[in-house]
Order: structure tokens, then C-alpha cells, then sequence
């Protein structure tokens, strides 16, 4: 007879009330255990995995309050959907998610977001009808402003891309912009933009413009994770987490950073946002997702989802 430890992540819920709603099912973090004195003779020893759970009293991990989609110390947004209804996402609603009111949009006025709740849980659908690409056809965009400029911040959101989604040539996910904002093949020294993005299969990248960058049409950085670049798996929750940090303008000593799941996949520390003269700093969440590219070559063959959920900005670390 032998004794095997098996280490397991569990995903626990536990229903809670609050005054705003008559019954809400809350996920507390991922729970590291070990399972001593597992008897077998022959007995594999099984892993068992979950994404990420919503984020509980400002840590990602363990504790007993509930998240509310109030900013915690050190956060600038924090956006959960959990006050609101199922029903379509407008622009109205984005100043009281994520803080600050959007000027303009792609795709919510069009219908292509809505609030599903799912298992007590709410969060945000966002479609992509069959035969189309960019974001005046599919999928959502619409720009945060930060309440100001910022040398170094954190970005975590979870996403789960629909079951059976087809990748096709890649696709726009949120991210951190400062200055100008560059995106569209453009080459403008006044800003950076780094979104994430998909590529086929499901390869992650962060996809960036700055002033170094080699394609006309921006950068990819591969995520990796086991030496082998990693994938975003259809029908999972899993959680993106980016660290960006300006470079002091003439030197090549700015941060890229990306975690998924709390793991490390992406490290870059000496990165060049900013020329000789540039003061631009990171000033705006770009929610930025289609399907594009700028051919229907980039274009899904059937209606295509994904859902988000708790997008949060923080000056500090979010899930590591």
C-alpha cells in the first residue's frame, strides 16, 4: 500500500446575498490542495484544472467577501457586469462598469454585445456574425480613458471563447494604449498600442505598435508557456493578465509583460516605447476585438462569441 499526494485546483462557490440582488453565486479563488493519504496500489495521480474565478476581495485567490465591481486599493477599473440584467450592452452603460464614459464605439449600437448570466455568474458576450471582418462588422470596440497618464500599469481580464470557435487567421482582444494610440498599419511615433490577439489555432500574442517595430502592420509576441507557444482552448475561462512599463524616452528599458492563468508567458524588460522627446504614457483600456486583418480571407464562416469578464486595472499585481 502506498501513499500519493496529488495536487488539485478546485473552483469553489458559495451563494451569498446582497442587498442589489435577490441571490448571487460567488466563485472564490483557486484552491491549491493536496490530497495526502490517497490509498492505491495502482492509482494514477490526476490533476484537475479551472480557469481563474472571479476576483474576491482584490486578490484573484482566497477570502470570504464578495467581489461587488467596487475598485479596490490600487485600481483605477474594475468591472465584474454583476449589477447588471441580461439584455444588450450600450455605450450608456460603459461610465458606471468601467469608470469613465466612452466617446464613441463599434458594435454596441449594432447589437453585437450583450449581459448573459450564466450560473449566477454575469458577464459580456461579444459576437461576430458569419462572413465578416473588422471592427465596423464584427466583434466590439470602444476606448476607456484612465483619468490620466501612467508610467506602469496591470490589465487582467478573463475571456472564453465560444465552443468549436474557429480561429480562422487571428482576431483583436483588449488592451493597454497611451498617446496617439496607433493601430490600422499606421506608423506614429506619438503613441503605442498593445493588444492581445489570436492568430490561428488559438496562438496567443500580444500584438504591438511602437516606434521598433519591424511589420508595417504591427507585432506579434508570442505567449509561451511548457516551450511551446500557447493556445486559448474554446469553451474554457482563462485569464490574460498584461504589465506594461514606459521606457524612459531614450533608452531601451520598458517592460512587456503577459500572464495567463497567473503563469508567465511573455518577458520582455528592455522594450521601446517612446522616441528622444516623447512624454506620451499609458492613458486608455482599448476593449478592441474582431475578427481582422483587412480581407474577408480573415472572416469566420459561422457566428462566432466570446465572453468577458471582470476587466481590471490595477497599479499593483492581479493574479500573481
Amino acid at each position: 500500500m502506498r501513499v500519493v499526494i496529488a495536487r488539485c485546483f478546485l473552483r469553489m462557490q458559495v451563494a451569498t446575498q446582497r442587498p442589489d440582488r435577490a441571490r448571487r453565486t460567488v466563485r472564490f479563488g483557486t484552491i491549491r490542495w493536496s490530497l495526502a493519504a490517497v490509498v492505491a496500489g495502482s492509482m494514477p495521480v490526476v490533476g484537475c484544472a479551472h480557469g481563474p474565478p472571479k476576483r474576491v476581495n482584490g486578490t484573484g485567490a482566497t477570502g470570504s467577501s464578495v467581489a461587488t465591481g467596487s475598485r479596490n486599493a490600487g485600481e483605477l477599473i474594475h468591472a465584474d457586469f454583476e449589477a447588471r440584467s441580461p439584455g444588450q450592452y450600450t455605450q450608456a452603460m460603459v461610465s458606471r462598469d468601467f469608470g469613465a464614459a466612452a466617446s464613441w464605439n463599434n458594435g454596441l449600437d449594432a447589437g453585437r454585445a450583450t449581459i448573459v448570466n450564466q450560473d449566477g455568474n454575469s458577464f459580456l458576450r461579444v459576437s461576430y456574425p458569419a462572413n465578416q471582418y473588422g471592427p465596423t462588422q464584427g466583434g466590439v470596440q470602444f476606448k476607456v480613458p484612465l483619468g490620466g497618464s501612467h508610467k506602469e500599469l496591470y490589465l487582467s481580464y478573463r475571456l472564453r471563447f465560444g465552443s468549436g470557435f474557429q480561429f480562422v487567421k487571428g482576431g483583436k482582444l483588449p488592451g493597454l494604449v497611451g498617446g496617439t494610440a496607433p493601430t490600422g498599419c499606421i506608423s506614429d511615433n506619438g503613441g503605442f498600442s498593445a493588444r492581445g490577439m489570436w492568430r490561428p489555432g488559438g496562438a496567443a500574442v500580444q500584438y504591438l505598435y511602437y516606434p521598433e517595430k519591424k511589420n508595417r502592420c504591427g507585432d506579434d509576441f508570442s505567449y509561451v508557456s511548457g516551450g511551446g507557444t500557447l493556445v486559448f482552448v474554446p469553451g474554457t475561462w482563462q485569464t490574460v493578465e498584461h504589465r506594461i512599463v514606459m521606457n524612459t524616452p531614450e533608452k531601451h528599458d520598458g517592460v512587456l509583460q503577459a500572464w495567463v492563468d497567473g503563469a508567465l508567458v511573455l518577458d520582455q524588460n528592455q522594450f521601446y516605447y517612446r522616441v528622444p522627446g516623447a512624454t506620451f504614457m499609458i492613458d486608455a483600456l482599448y476593449f478592441s476585438t474582431f475578427f481582422g486583418g483587412s480581407d474577408s480571407t480573415w472572416a469566420p464562416a459561422t457566428d462566432q462569441t466570446v465572453d468577458y469578464d471582470d476587466f481590471i486595472v490595477s497599479f499593483r499585481p492581479i493574479t500573481h
